[in-house]
């Protein structure tokens, strides 16, 4: 096995005796947890793990775990089990697997130092030297000693702290207002147009049937005139001399560019027409590929595209930064990607799925399997 352990920022990790359905709940959890990166190595991967869980109610039981430990004594190990083993030579996790104890005890075991196992005396067939004999000084044979194997290095990541969303300090803004408002008048009445400021200088040119458009001024004040709502701008249909050559124009498409002035416009800020508490949602997957790049985009696009969640619950599950959600949640909005429920948009709601099991009847939460309690807590219900 070769340790590749200095090429990632991941703990890795082994999994022993369990099947492929117990391995997808522990990269599902590994996913959703953030305060360290936890990666689930494959069988066919040769690399190092940091720590090795193994579950002990298969056929082989304790043994897997024994095993291991002899082999590779420097090797941290956790077994799962329903109910606590004869002898606990290890560390155990009981099921079933919740959260809330599974990564306290990767934790534990990531800063404790692993014993290796008692030596048992070897049969080296040294025989009795008699007294009469004499031996010379240098007949003695040295017995040189083993070092024993140094267990793989722990590339320990800080944990990430918990961002503090307090409501009485989230600022809002209008996304109908300023250049966001603008081109998003402009994409929906599939119009050709030039968008400038009070002084005839032209900011963009947009061919909205064709989803482009060209940048007339560099980023720095394309950024400023989007934050800055007491920059008066207007709509204009295009004329000839709008066309000529600019040294600062840029050309993207119209989508980008929504996308960049949501983001820039949003600044930290909340989009009014969203709610702290209020559960929201992706209706499709953003193309992030042809988007600019925003932070923590893509664990966003995937929390939001499988159930819905309000920005306080997102923030508390993904632990991202809260200006970076607003940022995210006011991109998505410009183009029309976000679903959510206000009075004002009565047609677009999230539909959170109804359960038919009734109340009376639902599972307990201490016997809903782990996957479940996950999915629940991710739905915010």
């Amino acid at each position: 096995m070769t340790n590749n352990t200095s090429h990632s920022d991941s703990i890795l990790v082994r999994s022993l005796g369990m099947d492929n359905r117990k391995e997808a709940v522990f990269r599902m959890a590994f996913k959703m947890h953030t305060r360290r990166q936890y990666h689930l190595l494959e069988s066919s991967d040769d690399r190092i793990p940091h720590l090795t869980i193994v579950d002990i109610d298969g056929p082989q039981g304790i043994e897997i775990a024994r095993k291991l430990h002899q082999e590779e004594p420097g090797q941290r190990i956790l077994v799962t089990s329903v109910a606590p083993p004869e002898n606990g030579l290890f560390p155990l996790l009981l099921k079933p697997v919740r959260m809330e104890t599974l990564f306290p005890a990767l934790e534990s075991l990531l800063l404790d130092t692993p014993k290796a196992p008692e030596k048992t005396p070897a049969d080296t067939n040294v025989k009795a030297i008699r007294p009469d004999v004499t031996v010379p000084p240098m007949s003695v044979p040295i017995l040189e000693t083993v070092p024993a194997p140094t267990p793989p290095v722990v590339h320990v990541i800080p944990a990430k702290p918990v961002p503090v969303l307090r409501p009485e300090e989230v600022q809002y803004f209008n996304s109908s207002e300023g250049l966001l408002g603008l081109l998003q008048i402009a994409q929906r009445d599939q119009a050709s147009t030039i968008i400038a400021d009070q002084n005839q200088q032209r900011i963009v040119r947009i061919d909205a049937m064709t989803d482009q458009a060209t940048i007339l001024v560099d980023d720095e004040q394309l950024q400023h005139i989007c934050r800055t709502s007491s920059v008066k701008l207007l709509m204009r249909a295009p004329r000839d001399d709008d066309f000529g050559n600019s040294n600062v124009a840029r050309h993207m498409s119209l989508q980008s560019l929504l996308w960049q002035a949501g983001a820039w416009t949003a600044n930290g800020r909340l989009n009014q027409k969203l709610q702290i508490n209020a559960p929201v949602q992706l209706k499709q997957w953003p193309n992030l590929t042809r988007l600019p790049m925003l932070p923590d985009a893509l664990r966003l696009a995937a929390f939001l595209a499988r159930s819905p969640a309000s920005p306080a619950l997102t923030i508390k599950m993904l632990r991202v930064e809260v200006p970076d959600l607003f940022n995210f949640l006011a991109a998505a909005d410009a183009l029309e990607l976000l679903r959510y429920n206000t009075p004002e948009n009565p047609v677009n709601v999230v539909r959170v799925a109804q359960h038919s099991t009734p109340a009376d009847t639902e599972v307990p939460a201490a016997k809903r399997s782990f996957l479940g309690r996950l999915l629940k807590r991710i739905a915010g219900i």
